[in-house]
């Protein structure tokens, strides 16, 4: 599959998650042309480096929209997702057998009086290291913590098979997020590489997570804010799991979870 029709592929998959299976809103084919534009301007600021190869001499990406509505800001930040846009520019670059820079950063804003529908502004800064955290200390797990796995069933994700022997576990497309200047908020120890399996895009960058309840002794899952939703099958009956729930939803041996479109089986694990 071409760099342009995966883009698109994500992009389309994108739309349909927020308007219940269509693209047909108002405003949402323009604005993945805008999406396709933006590529196309960076792109088109590469310059020749001195050894005769082709670079990017900018670290910091800015994109400025005008955003007249609420209902126009929220196509665009559901399509212009900083992470995913990171990636989809670092692999155009490549396309085009240009360098990105190991510290490119991106951010998407809206700022007020903006009169461009879109603005794209490249800009070499000096990005401040993150500090380096404290070694964390190994968790210990609970004596009465039962073992438990979730199966791969549809999708492919790190290990096709996944114990959980720890209080929590997340859930996302990457192992790693990253905020706008490069600095990890995020490890998910579940994650589903995007070109390993037609499902994977599905899952969102933090999707979800599972974590064991020492109060009722159940495992728990929740979901992180994703973008096509977290839901559960059992014994036939669908159950959606809600956005942000402070309490998730329990599993049950043999439950079906779906992650977008991406199918694991969850089994209590004998010790």
């Amino acid at each position: 599959m071409s760099l342009l029709r995966r883009i698109e592929k994500s992009l389309d998959q994108r739309l349909r998650s927020i308007f219940s299976g269509g693209d047909a809103e108002p405003g949402a084919r323009e604005a993945v042309e805008l999406y396709r534009d933006a590529l196309d301007q960076i792109a088109g600021r590469a310059t020749a480096g001195k050894r005769g190869d082709r670079i990017f001499p900018f670290n910091l990406i800015t994109i400025e929209f005008a955003a007249e509505s609420a209902e126009r800001k929220a196509v665009l930040e559901t399509l212009f997702d900083v992470g995913q846009l990171g990636d989809d520019i670092r692999a155009t670059l490549k396309e085009e057998r240009v360098t990105p820079p190991g510290d490119l950063t991106v951010a998407v804003k809206y700022p007020e009086g903006v009169l461009l529908e879109m603005r794209v502004v490249c800009e070499r800064v000096k990005i401040e290291p993150a500090p380096v955290p404290e070694a964390a200390k190994p968790a210990e797990v609970a004596a009465g913590i039962p073992l438990a796995r979730v199966v791969t069933l549809t999708g492919v994700f790190s290990a096709p098979e996944f114990i959980l022997d720890r209080q929590r576990i997340n859930l996302g497309r990457e192992q790693e997020i990253s905020d706008t200047l490069g600095r990890t908020i995020r490890r998910n120890e579940l994650f589903f590489p995007e070109g390993a399996h037609e499902a994977n895009p599905s899952v969102s960058r933090s999707h979800a997570h599972i974590r064991f309840d020492a109060a009722s002794g159940d495992w728990r899952i929740f979901d992180d804010g994703s973008s096509i939703g977290t839901t559960l099958f059992r014994e036939g009956r669908r159950i959606d799991v809600p956005a942000h729930a402070g309490r998730g939803v329990a599993l049950r041996q043999g439950d079906e979870i779906y992650l977008g479109q991406v199918r694991l089986r969850f089994d209590i694990a004998a010790r």
